[in-house]
């Protein structure tokens, strides 16, 4: 069962230029990925002008970890070798004057190989690892981030633009 969530919507805003993959309902993958000190990996989205978590989109009819396996490789050139799913949400946006379901899988890559490269530099301005106390700082974050922070115990209100 999903918990439902309608997120502060930073997506509506007009100056996002939506594809056809963002205006239909979808699987949404996340991964929480952490380096040897415990930091854990975040990318500055071009797109949508936050900081987040690696995020992925999966089609609904396919099978949530084989997507976001794929969707971390491609953006971050690590492999999942070992990861467990700690959470589950439905998040509902407005985009385009349409509401979009996003059925969102939250991971915990728990062992992965490969050296990080930013593989999607047009999407992704930036990729570092970063501690939590560095995270909570950035001016603006996904609410999927948001959401990793709660299971942490860290509630913060997102910021607008």
């Amino acid at each position: 069962m999903f918990e439902s969530c309608l997120p502060h919507d930073l997506y509506s805003m007009e100056k996002i230029k939506y594809n056809t993959e963002d205006l239909k309902d979808h699987q949404g993958v996340s991964a929480v990925i952490r380096d040897n000190s415990g930091d854990i990996l975040m990318q500055e989205h071009t797109k949508y002008g936050f900081w987040t978590i690696p995020v992925g989109k999966v089609d609904l009819d396919k099978d949530a970890e084989k997507g976001m396996k794929l969707e971390v490789f491609e953006e971050t050139n690590l492999v999942v070798k070992e990861c467990k799913e700690i959470g589950y949400k439905l998040y509902e946006y407005a985009r385009n004057g349409r509401s979009v379901k996003v059925y969102t899988h939250m991971f915990e890559i728990k062992k992965y190989a490969g050296k990080l490269e930013n593989k999607e530099p047009n999407k992704h301005k930036k990729q570092m690892f970063m501690s939590i106390n560095e995270i909570i700082k950035l001016p603006y974050l996904s609410d999927t981030t948001l959401w990793f922070l709660s299971t942490l115990g860290i509630s913060r209100e997102p910021k607008t633009y």
